[in-house]
């Protein structure tokens, strides 16, 4: 239970972070919501207490009079299911994402076949954000880059100086979340996948 906590408050802190340069995240003892105008990401709402019909009130009160579209998200603690008293309040359904955790013990064994960029200037997070674009089919701005990238590792993988994959790793205490590991769908297939994922744990656990 406390490390399916500690990974929700790593995937919150990412999006709170990577939003107050844009003065886009704001929260209560009870709502948190991190949203940047003309961005398609993080743009999220979500709760910090046990779901009630006044709260849901509240969010759908928020997200009806946001200028951003905000996604409302819901956390399931202990296999506790809001999807009735949620759809209840207008909602629908639109994804859901399982969490993974692995617990580092040792490094793993990597291929030579890429090499791996930290972005770091206006250049790399242009070539950062066309990878993802591709590979995910929707936007993270430049500017979302570098205002976040000194708090958020964001890596280009190159197999012959080809930009081929796309990773970001953001830390909050001993949580190293991995996010956007991408590659374009015309390039999978290859193992670039594996090698990249295999590539981050190894740098999470350094």
């Amino acid at each position: 239970m406390e490390t399916i906590k500690n990974n929700i408050n790593n995937l919150t802190h990412l999006w709170t972070t990577v939003s107050k340069p844009f003065n886009g995240y704001a929260n209560d003892d009870i709502i948190s919501y991190s949203r940047i105008q003309n961005s398609e990401w993080p743009n999220k709402i979500w709760t910090s207490q046990k779901l009630t019909l006044e709260i849901l009130h509240n969010v759908k009160t928020l997200v009806s009079t946001s200028q951003t579209k905000l996604r409302f998200i819901d956390f399931e603690y202990d296999k506790k299911i809001n999807k009735k008293l949620i759809e209840s309040s207008g909602f629908v359904l639109t994804s859901s994402l399982p969490g993974m955790h692995l617990k580092l013990n040792t490094l793993f064994k990597t291929k030579t076949k890429l090499n791996f960029l930290l972005v770091t200037n206006a250049n790399d997070a242009k070539t950062w954000c066309d990878i993802f674009k591709t590979s995910f089919g929707y936007i993270i701005s430049k500017d979302v880059v570098l205002k976040s990238m000194h708090r958020v590792s964001y890596y280009v993988a190159f197999e012959n100086n080809k930009p081929i994959g796309v990773i970001k790793l953001h830390l909050t205490n001993k949580i190293a979340g991995i996010y956007s590991l991408g590659v374009p769908s015309n390039l999978r297939g290859n193992g670039y996948a594996k090698e990249m994922m295999h590539f981050i744990l190894n740098k999470s656990f350094e």
